[in-house]
């Protein structure tokens, strides 16, 4: 048996302002677990091709609490223009409940 997750990845300037992000949507109970990671971005920015050192954000949330947790995303985050994407995993049965209790309001 596995339970039905959302993971969603954005990336942020700096570990400094990737950790507050973190901080707030697990404080609001958006996201069970976030996982930071360093990565070197490439992409086209205003017709010129940029490179950028950021921190990447895994964040599992419930596939309920998702339009939420996208909604802070946009009013919380620092880029005009996060990457913002989603999709959907299955956690095994242990993680899955831990994710979601983790999600609870009830939770302490």
């Amino acid at each position: 048996m596995s339970t039905d997750l959302r993971l969603v990845l954005t990336t942020e300037a700096d570990q400094i302002k990737a950790g507050e992000l973190a901080e707030q949507l697990i404080k609001r109970r958006l996201a069970a677990c976030i996982t930071l990671m360093p990565v070197q971005s490439i992409y086209r920015w205003q017709g010129e091709i940029e490179r950028s050192e950021e921190v990447q954000l895994l964040i599992k949330t419930s596939s309920q609490g998702l339009e939420e947790l996208l909604a802070a995303l946009e009013a919380l985050h620092s880029y005009d223009t996060p990457e913002i994407l989603h999709m959907a995993a299955q956690a095994g049965d242990a993680y899955g409940a831990w994710a979601l209790g983790a999600l609870s309001p009830d939770a302490s």
